[in-house]
């Protein structure tokens, strides 16, 4: 494409962009609203006002045109997870897409919100604009004059929607995301997501006050945001139970898989040899102003240190300890706990070198913030207490 006039490449490379197989569903849908919202401000910054008339109608169009995109991006994404069973028609009528999600009614309270949020954007467009045409042409399919019942709009009042339109999309393309990520640990209802759960069981009292009249309070105000009824409400209350992390939301402990709580702040007394407090003039930076003698006597306080796990921790109770740390570190969710767990064991006895792996994880600085919180997401309360007092 040598001579091609606009997909040649030039000698730099600071200009190139993404498209087709390098590019993403998504560049398209955020590409056009940034479009309409950078054309606006550029015309109002530089006070373009001979540009109003030409511009504002790829303005709008291309705000309708990634409302579109991203309604339908975002029924992608949630056919292929399956919470929804099927798609919309293939048409370009943004009304009758949004009302798909609607009718659906994707089990998440967020997400409802942001649908109900997009709604004047899309009710004002589809109403000038049903199928993408008239913003596009002089005259629409039947041969009339487009947009025939309108005369003036103001680029002001379009651009400040445009900045709260876009921010409502990208809040509803992340949220999207999230849900999908959500809704592959199973942990949901018909009509609750993941989040819902979490939300409710932060309205509810402890575990242990669920005899109280407090209690019914909480669930009638509940059902009532959550737009759910008794038998809804009491399959979340049977799931809470059942979840580590939700469990610990109730104040309810559950116990780790191998490591017991002595044996993991045994851990991370030792832990803390390796990383023993820094003097505040001992920065590092000089090589021969170093003391050789305290970093051999360091040497071999780890030695000692890595003995005493070896000799008091199993394989599987340091595959545990391990498993926490990266769950944490990582953002995982705690659902995934004890498949990580199996995974960790079965590394551990195929690498045959069980210190070398016992001395990694020692080494990691942050090994106990993210342990102390790995243990707190799993539901060990009383130890992630103890772990933030060493």
């Amino acid at each position: 494409m040598i001579d091609d006039p606009f997909f040649k490449l030039s000698g730099g490379s600071d200009w190139n962009a993404f498209i087709g197989r390098q590019g993403s569903f998504a560049n398209y849908a955020d590409g056009y609203i940034e479009a309409a919202l950078d054309l606006a401000n550029m015309i109002l910054s530089d006070r373009r006002y001979i540009q109003r008339d030409t511009l504002v109608l790829p303005i709008l169009y291309n705000a309708r045109h990634s409302i579109e995109l991203h309604l339908k991006l975002i029924i992608g994404e949630l056919v292929k997870v399956g919470i929804l069973h099927s798609g919309h028609i293939p048409n370009h009528d943004i009304a009758s897409h949004l009302q798909h999600l609607i009718d659906c009614r994707i089990p998440d309270l967020t997400f409802r919100s942001l649908l109900y949020d997009l709604q004047p954007y899309i009710a004002s467009l589809a109403k000038v604009d049903d199928d993408g045409q008239e913003l596009r042409y002089f005259t629409n399919r039947d041969g009339k004059r487009s947009l025939k019942d309108r005369s003036l709009v103001n680029i002001v009042v379009i651009r400040d929607s445009l900045v709260v339109l876009k921010e409502t999309l990208d809040n509803f393309k992340y949220r999207t995301a999230e849900l999908c990520e959500e809704f592959r640990t199973g942990t949901h209802t018909k009509h609750l997501s993941r989040k819902d759960l979490f939300e409710i069981a932060g309205m509810l009292p402890k575990r242990e006050q669920w005899s109280d009249p407090k209690f019914d309070e909480c669930k009638t105000i509940i059902k009532e945001q959550f737009e759910i009824g008794s038998g809804e409400f009491s399959l979340a209350l049977q799931i809470m139970q059942q979840k580590r992390q939700l469990k610990a939301v109730l104040g309810v402990e559950t116990p780790l898989a191998h490591l017991s709580d002595e044996k993991a702040i045994f851990l991370v007394k030792k832990w803390q040899l390796f990383h023993p407090p820094r003097k505040s003039d001992d920065l590092g930076m000089d090589y021969f102003r170093r003391d050789f003698d305290a970093l051999r006597r360091d040497r071999e306080h780890e030695k000692e240190a890595l003995n005493d796990i070896l000799a008091t921790l199993s394989i599987d109770e340091i595959a545990d300890a391990e498993t926490i740390f990266y769950l944490s570190r990582n953002r995982d969710f705690s659902e995934s706990y004890e498949d990580d767990l199996d995974v960790k064991k079965k590394e551990y006895r195929a690498s045959g070198d069980f210190r070398m792996e016992t001395y990694n994880l020692m080494q990691k600085t942050n090994f106990l913030e993210d342990f102390t919180s790995g243990v707190q997401k799993l539901g060990r309360l009383a130890l992630a207490a103890s772990l933030k007092n060493l």
